[in-house]
């Protein structure tokens, strides 16, 4: 099966590539909502990218949008592919951000839209949603890490990215990664591959939570497939074992790894639609 070694490196293929990429400013790093006692429409942003959660009466979704950041004028501008907008728009005056939303329409270098569109004030939380935390803690620790901006980078050396997520899920930081850490990986897997950017009924949403159900199945084939030791973890050299066979992977002359996209998003999409089956059954 070619996605094992994907739970390391899954983050790279659903966002744009940037070989310039610069930081989310500092001062806009943190929980911003139209409104912090309710948190149905929050945005969470840090130094790779932000996290926008919508909870609507007809539909809610949970994007991760991996982002560099640009200046123009007085607005910090910001990728917008996953919520189903071209660029977003963020100017921030002390605990209160305006954020504007560019159509996916317009017109390359037409900057109308800011004064013709609606600016959504956003306030300034003191602390994360907690469902959401509880729900997706792994997601906004990813987005703080330093792999959220080496994989947004991928084209430029993909062996970065790899070594900045294997470090990311290493939590104990004996450099081979548990049960538990490979299941925080799993779940990220998930996330990424069934959740991120689509929308939810009601009902959906509970099916959506269900889906978790199948990590500790993930975990546990990706052990019983690359545990060669049986020490009940896996090592970076494990992990890499026969890694051109089974993922179209290797390192270049420069040691940068190369990797087929293409094939790997459609072996992935299968192989999970595949465990969410599994899992209705748990």
């Amino acid at each position: 099966m070619k996605f094992f070694l994907s739970f390391l490196i899954f983050f790279l293929f659903s966002y744009k590539s940037y070989s310039n990429q610069s930081e989310i400013p500092k001062h806009l790093h943190g929980t911003y909502a139209v409104n912090c006692s309710m948190q149905n429409d929050v945005f969470i942003f840090s130094k790779g990218g932000y996290f926008s959660i919508f909870k609507g009466d007809d539909f809610s979704y949970y994007a991760v949008q991996l982002s560099d950041s640009i200046q123009y004028d007085k607005w910090i501008v910001l990728d917008g592919e996953k919520i189903s907008v071209k660029n977003i728009f963020l100017n921030s005056n002390e605990d209160i951000l305006n954020i504007v939303f560019e159509p996916s329409d317009n017109p390359e270098g037409s900057y109308d839209f800011l004064t013709n569109e609606k600016s959504f004030e956003y306030e300034k939380c003191t602390s994360e949603p907690t469902e959401e935390t509880l729900l997706f803690g792994e997601v906004i620790s990813y987005l703080n890490s330093a792999a959220s901006l080496s994989c947004s980078k991928y084209n430029v050396d993909k062996s970065i990215c790899f070594k900045d997520i294997f470090d990311f899920l290493d939590v104990s930081e004996n450099n081979a990664l548990s049960n538990a850490e490979i299941n925080r990986a799993s779940k990220l897997l998930i996330f990424f591959s069934t959740v991120n950017g689509e929308e939810f009924s009601e009902a959906g949403i509970f099916g959506m939570i269900s889906s978790y159900a199948i990590a500790p199945i993930l975990t546990k084939m990706i052990v019983s497939n690359f545990d060669f030791d049986d020490s009940r973890d896996l090592s970076l050299e494990e992990i890499l074992q026969d890694r051109e066979n089974l993922f179209n992977l290797e390192f270049d002359n420069n040691d940068r790894i190369n990797f087929d996209n293409q094939e790997f998003n459609n072996q992935l999409k299968d192989f999970i639609n595949k465990l969410k089956n599994l899992g209705n059954f748990l």
